[in-house]
């Protein structure tokens, strides 16, 4: 079960690129106790050797994490961009997805992650889940949305 609070969520975001989506959410997690301050550095050093943007349709997302070191509580951080940002390819590392929408996982237990990645994908591989999410504008509503997404069973 993953923690998914308004908090978490940064709407409509300007950014200049990757790193600094992931330090702002990275940032909130840790603001709200859920992980380390090094978890940041951590997921940043870890998209820099396993990319983490996905080709999906109708556009790219990126899912960076980091291993369980530094997790206190399992928990999904988001941003919807106001402007794409460019992330690298899980599957070709040399090509640039310019993504939308960044969804940091952060999960204390490994095969849990395994778990909240597989679900994250399923919910994903859905263009018309994707669109949904994209339209909601306010971190209330991104939460309960993803909320309702990944933590039914």
């Amino acid at each position: 079960m993953l923690d998914i609070r308004p908090e978490f969520v940064a709407a409509n975001v300007e950014a200049a690129d990757a790193v600094a989506v992931i330090t702002l959410l990275a940032g909130r997690l840790h603001a709200h106790g859920v992980v380390a301050a090094t978890y940041g550095a951590a997921t940043l050093e870890r998209e820099m050797e396993h990319p983490t943007g996905l080709p999906t349709n109708p556009f790219p997302i990126a899912i960076p994490h980091a291993d369980a070191d530094g997790v206190i509580k399992s928990s999904l951080a988001m941003a919807s961009l106001k402007e794409p940002v460019l992330f690298k390819n899980m599957a070709d590392p040399d090509e640039d997805l310019s993504v939308e929408l960044v969804l940091l996982l952060a999960n204390n237990n490994p095969e849990e992650q395994i778990q909240s990645l597989r679900n994250l994908s399923l919910v994903f591989g859905q263009p018309d889940k994707l669109t949904e999410l994209r339209s909601l504008t306010s971190p209330d509503e991104i939460a309960r949305w993803l909320d309702a997404e990944l933590n039914t069973a």
